[in-house]
Formats: C-alpha cells, sequence, structure tokens
C-alpha cells in the first residue's frame, strides 16, 4: 500500500509530465499486506482481518480521492461498489471479552458515532498533545460516569476551598463517579489552563499538584467500586484512565518538544504500573483487547505482550478522542477489491506502468558506498502482451484480483509459489536495472521482514540500516475464515458486525463478516448464511518452515472450534460439547473435523507478510522516507519513522506520501492529513 501511495502522489496532475512511474510487483496480485484473492464460488480469502479505524484521515481521502476519479457510476454503471460510500461502512459496535469472573463473557460497547467525514482533517494540524489527552480523557470518565445510574432530580455540585476532602453522600457508586468527574472537570481543566498561562517555566511546579488531585481521586473511585463487585469493569476503566492521566503529567508529557516519545522506551504495561495502576487493571481485557488489535506479542508468545507506550497513550488517544463518523470502519468486500482495485485502476488510466511477476533480489552500491547503483530483480513469469496485460477479474460485476495468475495471458506455465521468498525459482530471468540509466530514483516498498535478504550492501555499509533492519520485529499472524450455513442469530451471536478482541488463543479476535456475502459468487442450492473471520499473532517458533506453520494453524482452527466456537455461538455446539462441523459450508452432513478443508486459513509466515511490530525501545530505529542514507533511495511502509510508527494501512498511505515528497524535493509532511508527531526534517 505505500508503494501504490507513492505513485498516486507520483502521478498526480501537477507532476504528471515530469515524472514516470513503474510498480514491479512480486507475483500477480497488488496490494502487499492488504492483497485479497478470490476462491471457491467468489469467496474472499484475505491475509487477514483488515479494520479500519476512524482517525485514518490520509487512507480514507486516498479512498476518496481514488473513487471520485474513477467515476464508477459513469464509467462502469452496474458495479455494486460505485462510491467510497459503497466501500466501507461504519462499525459502531466493538468489544472485548471478559475472563475476570471466573468465566468467559462479552463486554460490548456501541460508540457514538459523530457527523464528521474520516478524510477531512486538515493539512498540517497539530499532533495530540498531552493536554488535549487530559481534557479528553476527563470527558471519558464522565460519559462513562453517566450512563452508570439515572443522575438525581436536583443535581448539587459542592465547591470547597478546603484543604480537607469535603464529606459528601451519594446515592451510589455512578454518583462518585459524577462527583469525582465534576472535581476532576472543575479543578484539573482550571490547572490545565494555569499552566498554559504560565508558561514552561512554571508548569513543572504546578503538575504535581493537579497529578495529586486526580491521584485522590483515582483512589477515592476505586474504593467505591470495589464495594460493588458489579462495578468490577468501571473501576478497571476507571483505574486505566486516570492513570494514564497521572503519567501524563508525573511524567511531563505535557511538554510538546518531547510528548508521548519521551517514554517510548517502556511497555505500556509496565508505564502503567510504574504509576499505580492495580494488578486487576493491567489484566483486564481493555488492555489485554489494545495488545491483540496490533499484535504486540514478542516473537509470537501470548505470555510476552510488549508494546511501545509512547505509542500506546498516542493511539488510544486517536482511537478514542479522533475518530470521524465512526470509531471502527468496516470494508464492504475485500481489501484488494474496494481499495487496491479500484487504486490500481485510477493509476493505469493516469499512466502508471505495472510490471508484474518481478520478485526483487538484491539493492547494490556504489564503489564509493554512498549510493544506489542497481537492483536486481527476479522475472518469475513473461506475459503475452505486457502492455495489454490485464489482472483483474469480476465477481459478481466487481472487480477483483483472482486466486491464481490468469494463464491464459501468460507465456508458458506459471511457476508455483509467486509470491513466497521460498518459492519456486527455476527458469527465472535476472533483470538488472541501473540507476542513472534506467531508472533515476527508487522508493523501496517493499515489508521490513525481506530488507534482511535484499539489502546485504546496504546493511555492511551503514550502522544505521543495520540497526533499523536487525531491530524492528516482525511477527507472524495467522487468520481463520468460516462459512456457514446457520445466520448469526440461530448461532447464537446477536450483534452482527461486531468486532472483539481480547479472548484466547490461537485466535484471540473475531469479527462478524457476513456483510461481505453479498459480494461473493455462491450456488443457490448450498449458500452461506453467516461469515466469521478470526486472527492472532503465530510463534516465530513456526515460521521458518511454511508446510509445518500451515499444519499448525490448521490444527489451531480445529481445537478452537471444538472448544471455544459455543462461547460466541451456542447454537454451534454438539451434543457431545465439540462443533457441529455440518454447519460449514461445503461439508457433507456427516462431516468430522477434516471438514476444516473446505475453509480457508492462512499462515502469514513470508517475510513479507509479517506483521511489524513497536516493541519498546524500536521507534529510534526506524528511518524517515529520506533517510535511507543513500542517494537515490527512498523509504516507504509502515515501518519507517512516518509520525505513525505502528502496522496499519494509515501509517502505510502516510509514509508513500513521504516518500513522493522526498523525490519531489518537497517537505515531508506535505500534504499529510491530520494530527500526528513530528518526522525527521523535509
Amino acid at each position: 500500500m505505500a508503494g501504490l501511495a507513492a505513485a498516486w502522489r507520483l502521478s498526480a496532475a501537477d507532476v504528471r509530465d515530469e515524472v514516470e512511474v513503474t510498480v514491479y510487483q512480486r507475483g500477480w496480485r497488488l496490494g502487499g499486506k492488504c492483497a485479497t484473492s478470490r476462491g471457491v464460488h467468489g469467496r474472499i480469502e484475505e491475509h487477514g482481518l483488515h479494520v479500519w479505524l476512524g482517525y485514518y484521515d490520509n487512507a480514507f481521502r486516498l479512498l476518496q480521492d481514488v473513487y471520485g476519479e474513477l467515476d464508477r457510476p459513469a464509467t462502469d454503471p452496474g458495479c455494486p461498489v460505485a462510491t467510497w460510500r459503497d466501500a466501507v461502512a461504519p462499525a459502531d459496535d466493538v468489544g472485548v471479552e471478559d475472563g475476570g469472573s471466573g468465566s468467559w463473557a462479552h463486554w460490548l460497547a456501541r460508540f457514538s458515532p459523530n457527523d464528521e467525514v474520516p478524510g477531512s482533517a486538515p493539512e498540517g494540524a497539530p499532533p495530540l498533545s498531552g493536554a488535549t489527552f487530559v481534557r479528553r480523557g476527563l470527558r471519558l470518565l464522565g460519559d462513562f460516569a453517566a450512563s452508570l445510574e439515572p443522575a438525581p432530580a436536583t443535581p448539587a455540585v459542592l465547591l470547597s476551598a478546603s484543604p480537607r476532602r469535603p464529606r459528601t453522600t451519594t446515592g451510589g457508586v455512578g454518583s462518585l463517579v459524577r462527583q469525582a468527574e465534576t472535581v476532576l472537570a472543575v479543578g484539573a481543566d482550571a490547572g490545565l489552563r494555569l499552566l498554559a498561562d504560565v508558561g514552561p517555566r512554571m508548569a513543572p511546579a504546578l503538575a504535581p499538584l493537579i497529578g495529586d488531585l486526580l491521584g485522590d481521586v483515582r483512589a477515592a473511585i476505586s474504593t467505591g467500586l470495589r464495594a460493588d463487585p458489579a462495578r468490577r469493569r468501571t473501576a478497571q476503566l476507571a483505574d486505566i484512565v486516570l492513570t494514564c492521566l497521572l503519567g501524563v503529567l508525573r511524567d511531563g508529557l505535557l511538554d510538546a518538544r518531547t510528548g508521548f516519545a519521551a517514554i517510548d522506551h517502556l511497555d505500556f504495561r509496565e508505564w502503567l504500573a510504574r504509576h499505580g495502576a492495580s494488578p486487576a487493571a493491567l489484566e483486564s481485557p481493555l488492555i489485554r483487547g489494545l495488545y491483540d488489535l496490533v499484535f504486540a506479542y514478542e516473537h509470537g508468545d501470548a505470555r510476552r505482550p510488549r508494546f511501545a507506550a509512547g505509542l500506546g497513550l498516542f493511539l488510544a488517544g486517536k482511537l478514542f478522542f479522533d475518530y470521524r463518523g465512526s470509531i471502527f470502519w468496516h470494508l464492504q468486500g475485500g481489501m484488494g477489491d474496494v481499495v487496491v482495485a479500484p487504486l490500481y485502476q485510477v493509476l493505469r488510466a493516469r499512466g502508471v506502468t505495472f510490471a508484474f511477476f518481478h520478485r526483487l533480489d538484491a539493492l547494490h552500491l556504489d564503489p564509493g558506498g554512498t549510493r544506489i547503483a542497481a537492483v536486481t530483480l527476479g522475472r518469475q513469469a513473461r506475459t503475452r502482451h505486457a502492455a495489454d496485460y490485464a489482472p483483474l477479474t469480476r465477481v459478481g460485476r466487481l472487480p477483483c484480483f483472482p486466486g491464481a495468475p490468469p494463464a491464459d495471458q501468460l507465456d508458458g506455465p506459471a511457476p508455483r509459489d509467486l509470491e513466497s521468498h521460498w518459492g519456486d525459482r527455476t527458469g527465472e530471468e535476472p533483470v538488472r536495472l541501473a540507476v542513472g540509466t534506467d531508472v533515476d530514483d527508487i522508493v523501496l516498498a517493499t515489508s521490513v521482514g525481506m530488507l534482511a535478504h535484499v539489502s546485504g550492501e546496504l546493511m555492511a555499509a551503514s550502522a544505521r540500516w543495520r540497526a533499523m533492519v536487525t531491530g524492528l520485529a516482525t511477527v507472524p499472524t495467522q487468520a481463520l475464515q468460516l462459512w456457514l450455513r446457520a445466520d448469526e442469530r440461530e448461532l447464537g451471536w446477536t450483534r452482527p458486525g461486531t468486532t472483539v478482541s481480547g479472548y484466547v488463543t490461537p485466535f484471540d479476535t473475531y469479527a462478524a463478516m457476513s456483510h461481505v456475502l453479498a459480494r461473493e459468487d455462491w450456488p443457490a442450492s448450498d449458500p452461506p448464511r453467516a461469515a466469521a473471520w478470526f486472527c492472532s499473532v503465530l510463534p516465530t517458533e513456526v515460521a521458518d518452515d511454511p508446510a509445518r506453520a500451515h499444519a499448525v494453524v490448521r490444527a489451531n482452527a480445529v481445537a478452537y472450534l471444538d472448544r471455544h466456537a459455543g462461547h460466541f455461538w451456542p447454537g454451534a455446539v454438539s451434543t457431545d460439547g465439540g462443533f457441529r462441523w455440518p454447519l460449514l459450508v461445503g461439508a457433507p452432513p456427516d462431516a468430522a473435523a477434516e471438514a476444516i478443508d473446505t475453509q480457508y486459513w492462512t499462515a502469514n509466515v513470508d517475510p513479507s507478510d509479517r506483521y511489524v511490530q513497536s516493541l519498546p525501545g524500536s521507534g529510534s530505529r526506524r528511518l524517515p522516507a529520506t533517510g535511507s542514507g543513500f542517494a537515490h533511495l527512498f523509504l516507504a511502509g509502515d515501518w519507517i519513522d512516518s509520525g505513525l510508527n505502528a502496522g496499519c494501512v494509515e501509517a502505510a498511505v502516510m509514509a508513500g506520501y513521504q516518500a513522493a515528497n522526498g523525490v519531489l524535493g518537497r517537505a515531508a509532511n506535505a500534504g499529510i492529513r491530520g494530527s500526528w508527531a513530528a518526522v525527521g526534517a523535509p
């Protein structure tokens, strides 16, 4: 996605006559981890679960501009995904799984939508500051407190100048929380305004006073909630939010010069514990859900949660306080169908050249070791008519990428494992592109996991490059997709379209995805009535053997359904307590566990397929788009220092824009929308 975003920016109307762009792509599909195939009956087969968050302003704006330029209502009438509003839809229902009371229960929430349109953030907005984080955190607590119980008929606010805490009488825990929040709203907000007025010299002296107020309120709320076991979740939420606010003040994160990055060397849980978060809060489903969302488990081990604290705070603020329209947005088809394919169509119309079946093998330096001299590619297959090669097919009139290369367009049989680093390379032809002769500049948009395999010369020549390649961790992931003969209500799931995290391994995240069935092509004789997607990390110990990893994911799927499917779908459990395998579309009526072979699962172990993690202390190893250290080489991917240093499509789009800006000689953040941390010098 980062490479496609760079191509989008480099092929814009204002530079189109100055720049020629060629995209070299391994295999037959575009999109990298966002690529989608179509399997039997046109079923969508993904790399994993893709959910767009409401603060993805650059990704949403790209999507809007692509559909606007494509103009499918005029150019492709009858296409079922005609506008960006057809491509994505709000998903206000999210949740986590709570096992804290001895048995698992769903903790589901509906976040109120707003009238803002994602992608509408202005360019160059200031980053989310510590002060803004504190104010919005107070508002979050207030909103939550208001939902606990009805407010009294005659609300009363008690203000006192006494240094002693005034004694109050309450009608319940909700009243206690509301009174505490009132104190916070008055005292802390006034204190923050005072901090802004007195300037940086006096701010360090005043921040502890506000911190003491927050600490007192946290203690009061915690004491009151512990007396009511039914409010355990409320206690955890209050503890986490108030601990975050305390930590922001105590660690001086209100200082815009350093901001949240000052604590990025710590793990988020570790940082919360330093500021007094209770063990129950640290193990709460809210925290586990955050770690699941970003696959934050070192070496894919669920017992080793690790995530940079500053980034965790920043992303929590963006997630809860900066979303537009809806907190989550669901794609209304495969990522490759509703995002990548239309982007490809527009780029082709703009004159961008695509060279499919070209795998990056090596980057080469000049004798001085200061600039890129050449690139070696492996040509995996030849197309009969390269200029007219058409990679897309149609399923239900929707352009999409097929599950295999179109054989009728290839000159000879398609090689095996076109998208695998370990694939068959017999008969391949090397292609060498010389800088200064064949190309002027290179945007390196492969995943960071591949850099160790293709940039040996750069690693030998540059300590900074070597530190990045060896110091940024990736993790393999696993995904499972099911198509079922019963609808969600028959299965026992009453919240269609909901995504939940924080459940047990091997699949900690579940998404109800029945809405995508309309984009598939099932026969009327045996159509699915529900679709479900699961994903999680995969232990790295199995990742170097793709066959073993594939077998492990299959076994995980069978065991998970037999042991845990009843938690989500009580109607899917047989009388002996196992999964009712005939529910799977394609399975015979007397199916056993082998019916899993009629479904889709994947072990994402290829270096290009692994998720890029944000481990504590690793952010300083990331290089910016224009900071490769080698002339003519620009970097694009969710692994660079873009200002959003986390694995997601928004970071990829931002990185692609920054790389294109570097090629064009523009400021790094030119055209970047929304509020982000500072990036390297332009």
